[in-house]
């Protein structure tokens, strides 16, 4: 919570002033932008070939005019 303090300026106008910081908190994210590198047991990438580009299809099976890239992924052993 953060602890404010409100000035009285000219009858019932006050201005509300935040008086600390926001805290800081431990991050404690999933998101791989933030794991550490060196610890990376990942299999590596041995090269990525793009086969098709795919039409994407709405709920009913239309075409929505968009597409997506289709990649082949092979991994060395």
């Amino acid at each position: 919570m953060r602890r404010a303090s409100y000035i009285h300026i000219y009858y019932s106008i006050f201005i509300k002033i935040y008086t600390d910081m926001t805290k800081k908190r431990k991050l404690n994210s999933k998101n791989p932008k933030y794991r550490d590198k060196s610890a990376d047991n990942s299999p590596k990438i041995k090269k990525r070939v793009k086969m098709c580009d795919a039409t994407i299809r709405s709920y009913g099976g239309v075409d929505t005019g968009r597409t997506a890239e289709v990649y082949a992924v092979f991994y060395e052993d």
